[in-house]
């Protein structure tokens, strides 16, 4: 059966490694946006004031994504990524009884910082274990990290209704992230594609910058519409809590639904291709939402294809790295930076929006988001591939 899969034992349980903490590392990213307006509430600040720790966690993650790569290039990540998690699952459970604000918001760069050499991790490690072969794979990963997502508003919505608090929300996600640690018990890392004696291959900097904005711009669209979403329901009166985290997670059963799809069909369907009508589903749903902003059934319908859209921008990017670069963890790294930026500005940014613009805001900023993004695509399949030492396939 793995032969005909084209897996190796070892290979079978490496993968079912990543995919585990893939989805654990989804629940812990998510939760943050469905929690804002509840931590709001427990600090008595407002929603402009606690996107702080949306950008709090995300300043972390740009210095955790930063050191990750050049970590995971020198030596034996799967060590890093146990201490990463176990360290991440203590301070996740401490987030709900902090009692100050601002030691909440030091608390989120702890997180970040520890978040961000695990995302590295798990999408460097799979490039390694399949090198050529791995655009399914990495799709793959994402969509059991998108499972993650999906229950991430559920946790926090579910366990807060039944307690009246997050305690038992982030007593799960603390879990969640524990789990990760035991999960690479006896096992070893997969070879890394260059090997630390080896030269560091030069990167040209035009797909570098082309890459690393175009994750810039797929984390800043998924960031404007997964972290407020909750709220602007809440703000517009369409949906009690549970009714907005049900929302909140269609909008993920979207994106699961279609990179599970996606994994047979980048067999047939060229990256570039899948982005480009990708973008035209994102821009879909937000102007449907924008014509019928008050009905409730539209805007179900609406996320769902919005997240169709989303699905495919991140691993998409991530896929279309090791086509124009060598296949490190720096580059990942550098790309990484790109997504960091925009986990530090964008829900800062947003949520200044939304409390002195107005919630409809959202859609907008994804609009512009979605055309700035098909630039960078039509830029990047421009570029001539790359051949060269430490490409994925050599």
């Amino acid at each position: 059966m793995l032969a005909r899969l084209g897996l190796t034992p070892y290979a079978f349980r490496a993968t079912t490694a990543y995919y585990w903490s893939f989805t654990a590392l989804g629940v812990s990213q998510i939760a943050l946006g469905p929690a804002l307006p509840f931590l709001a509430d427990q600090m008595q600040v407002s929603l402009a004031q606690v996107s702080l720790l949306a950008t709090a966690r995300a300043a972390g993650f740009l210095v955790g994504s930063f050191l990750a790569g050049r970590l995971a290039d020198r030596g034996r990540p799967h060590g890093m990524l146990q201490v990463c998690a176990a360290m991440a699952a203590v301070v996740t459970l401490a987030i709900p009884h902090v009692p100050l604000f601002w030691w909440l918001v030091g608390l989120l760069i702890v997180v970040g910082l520890l978040e961000g050499p695990l995302d590295i991790g798990f999408n460097v490690l799979i490039v390694w274990l399949f090198r050529n072969r791995v655009a399914p794979y990495m799709t793959g990963l994402h969509f059991v990290w998108g499972i993650g997502a999906l229950l991430a508003p559920l946790v926090i919505v579910l366990f807060h209704d039944l307690t009246g608090d997050l305690a038992a929300s982030y007593a799960v996600i603390a879990l969640a992230l524990l789990s990760i640690s035991l999960a690479y018990v006896r096992l070893p890392s997969p070879e890394p594609v260059r090997q630390r004696h080896e030269a560091r291959y030069p990167l040209s900097p035009w797909p570098m910058f082309l890459l690393t904005a175009m994750l810039f711009m797929a984390a800043a669209l998924q960031l404007s519409v997964s972290t407020w979403l909750l709220a602007y329901i809440l703000e517009l009166d369409l949906a009690d809590e549970i009714t907005g985290g049900l929302i909140n997670s269609e909008f993920f059963l979207g994106i699961i639904v279609t990179r599970l799809a996606s994994v047979p069909l980048l067999r047939r369907v060229s990256i570039a291709r899948l982005m480009a009508i990708s973008l035209l589903f994102v821009t879909l749903g937000c102007l449907t939402v924008l014509a019928f902003p008050q009905s409730l059934p539209v805007l179900h319908a609406a996320m769902i294809v919005i997240g169709v859209g989303f699905a495919n921008l991140f691993p998409g990017a991530l896929n279309l790295a090791p086509r124009y670069l060598p296949a490190e963890g720096r580059v990942t790294s550098y790309m990484y930076m790109g997504s960091g930026i925009a986990f530090f500005v964008t829900p800062w940014i947003t949520g200044q929006m939304f409390d002195y613009i107005g919630p409809h805001v959202i859609w907008f900023f994804a609009l512009g988001g979605t055309a700035a993004l098909m630039l960078l695509l039509v830029l990047l399949v421009r570029v001539p591939r790359y051949r060269g030492p430490g490409a994925a396939g050599a």
